[in-house]
C-alpha cells in the first residue's frame, strides 16, 4: 500500500537507522520484527477528540486524535496478533469502544471510530492493493459513517459533470465495510465530491477539489449527523 509522499523521508530515516544498528556487527544477525500497520480514523461526531489505545498503549503518542483527523500507517505500527482496541473521550475514564482486533504480520489496515453519543461504532478493514493494478488509474473506495443518513450515492464532479462512482450505500457496519473495503479504479484528475440520497438530493459536498493521482489509493467517507448544524455531514478523503 502506498503512503503519502511526505512520509517517505521519515520512513527512510527509520529504516536507515534500523539497518545501521542491525548491520553494525553482522548483516546476518538482522531479524525483522513482525509488524502490522494501521490507519486510525476519528469519525466520531460525539466529541471533539478521542484517545486511541491498543492494549494499554496510546497509539496517538499521548495526544488526542481530533474529530475528522487520522493517524497514518507510519505511526500506527503494531505487533500482530489479537489486540485490545479501545477509544475514549479525553478526561473521562470510560471507553466508548472496547473490543479486540486481529492483526496479521505485514498486513495494512484502517480502523474507524464513528457515530454519535450512544450510537458509537467501530470497524476495521484490511487495505489491499487492487487486483489488476493499473498505474495510470487512481483507486478509491467509500464508507458511509454519518448518522441519521439514508442510503447514499457518491458523485465525482469534473467540469460540472457528475459521475456516480458509488451507489445505494447505507450506513456501514463491520460486515458491509469488509465487503466494501476493496479499491476501484477511476480516472486521475481533480474532482468535487458530492454525496446525495437515492433521489439525487444533495446531503453533502466537498467544495475543495480533491486531486486523485494515478497509482494512488484514497478512502472517501462521510462523517457527521444529517440535519445537525453543529456536526453536519462532511465528506472526507485521505490518501493511503
Amino acid at each position: 500500500m502506498k503512503t503519502k509522499n511526505y512520509f517517505i523521508l521519515l520512513m527512510m530515516v527509520l529504516v536507515g537507522g534500523l539497518a545501521f544498528s542491525a548491520c553494525s556487527n553482522d548483516d546476518d544477525d538482522y531479524v525483522r520484527m513482525p509488524t502490522a500497520y494501521v490507519n486510525f480514523v476519528n469519525a466520531y461526531a460525539g466529541a471533539d477528540a478521542l484517545g486511541i489505545k491498543l492494549d494499554n498503549n496510546s497509539v496517538d503518542r499521548g495526544y488526542s486524535l481530533k474529530y475528522g483527523d487520522y493517524i497514518p500507517y507510519d505511526y500506527g505500527r503494531a505487533y500482530p496478533g489479537t489486540r485490545r482496541f479501545s477509544a475514549g473521550i479525553p478526561n473521562t475514564t470510560t471507553a466508548i469502544v472496547d473490543s479486540t482486533i486481529n492483526l496479521r504480520d505485514s498486513a495494512t489496515y484502517t480502523s474507524f471510530v464513528y457515530g454519535y453519543q450512544d450510537t458509537v461504532s467501530s470497524i476495521l478493514v484490511e487495505d489491499k492493493d487492487a487486483a489488476n493494478f493499473d498505474a495510470s488509474k487512481a483507486y478509491i473506495r467509500f464508507f458511509n459513517l454519518s448518522e441519521n443518513t439514508p442510503a447514499v450515492k457518491v458523485n465525482l464532479i469534473q467540469n460540472n459533470t457528475p459521475t456516480a462512482v458509488f451507489n445505494d450505500r447505507p450506513i456501514d457496519n463491520q460486515t458491509s465495510a469488509a465487503t466494501n473495503a476493496g479499491f476501484i479504479a477511476t480516472n486521475e484528475g481533480s474532482y468535487t465530491i458530492q454525496v446525495t440520497d437515492m433521489n439525487g438530493t444533495q446531503l453533502a459536498i466537498r467544495n475543495e477539489a480533491a486531486a486523485l493521482n494515478a497509482g494512488r489509493y484514497y478512502t472517501i467517507l462521510t462523517r457527521g449527523i444529517n440535519g445537525n448544524a453543529q456536526k453536519p455531514i462532511v465528506v472526507g478523503i485521505f490518501q493511503h
